[in-house]
């Protein structure tokens, strides 16, 4: 199970700094550029910190210190924000595992869980049941899942059609084309043609009926994970190319 699961991180792993180093030589394998020139001096951040600081209202440094800055600083704070958290999350279950074993909490969940019990005995021999039919929830279970699917799909289309053609439009005998969204829609039609040929509801809600099937926590941490430290970045750039 361990190995396993250390597989599951490997992939992910892989996946992720895959993606991202995709995403940067794209552009030149396509032989593609960039929109705009990248500037070739040196950028600058000033900043205001709230109170004055030596007598200095404004610091102005350059972008590769307030990067370099942010490299260190980000890492401290999400380490000391988990480390923090563990150490709170280790005392309250040693403390909530202590309040378990005294016997006057084993007599109190004793007679709740049997008040609980007659409560649901009783409401089932005076009302009907109102579970919904298996049709329902499988082609709910259908229709969730293709939506999620088209979401992805209109996405990466719209990132692929954005690297093939950076000026998102052709020109065919003196008429402008819209290719992206073209490639975007062509893209989705291909997804709904492949869910209607393979999409069935006994299959999406099998594993529901069994219960064999753990959630991924592993591959939520890393998602999450990535989803964060795309956020920083993105942010970072936001602020450092602000005008």
């Amino acid at each position: 199970m361990r190995n396993r699961s250390l597989l599951t991180w490997a992939i992910i792993f892989a996946i992720l700094v895959g993606s991202g180093i995709l995403t940067i030589l794209l552009p030149a394998l396509l032989g593609g550029g960039a929109a705009e020139p990248l500037p070739r001096t040196p950028s600058t951040v000033t900043i205001t910190p709230p109170i004055a600081i030596g007598g200095n209202t404004s610091f102005t440094l350059a972008s590769w210190q307030v990067m370099l800055a942010l490299a260190f600083l980000v890492p401290a704070l999400v380490i000391g924000a988990g480390l923090t958290l563990g150490i709170v999350s280790i005392i309250v279950s040693r403390f909530i595992t202590r309040a378990k074993s005294t016997p006057d909490y084993q007599q109190a969940t004793a007679a709740v869980d049997k008040r609980y019990a007659d409560r649901i005995s009783h409401m089932r021999e005076t009302r009907p049941t109102s579970k919904a039919p298996e049709s329902t929830w499988k082609r709910w279970a259908v229709i969730t899942t293709a939506l999620t699917v088209l979401m992805f799909v209109g996405f990466s289309a719209l990132l692929i059609a954005s690297f093939v053609f950076p000026s998102n439009q052709i020109v065919r005998q003196d008429n402008i084309i819209n290719i992206t969204s073209l490639f975007a829609v062509g893209a989705l039609l291909l997804a709904l043609v492949v869910m209607a040929l393979t999409l069935r509801g006994d299959r999406l809600t099998a594993p529901d009926r069994s219960g064999a099937m753990p959630i991924p926590w592993d591959f939520v941490a890393v998602v999450l994970s990535g989803l964060l430290v795309v956020g920083l970045g993105l942010a970072v750039i936001a602020i450092v190319n602000a005008p």
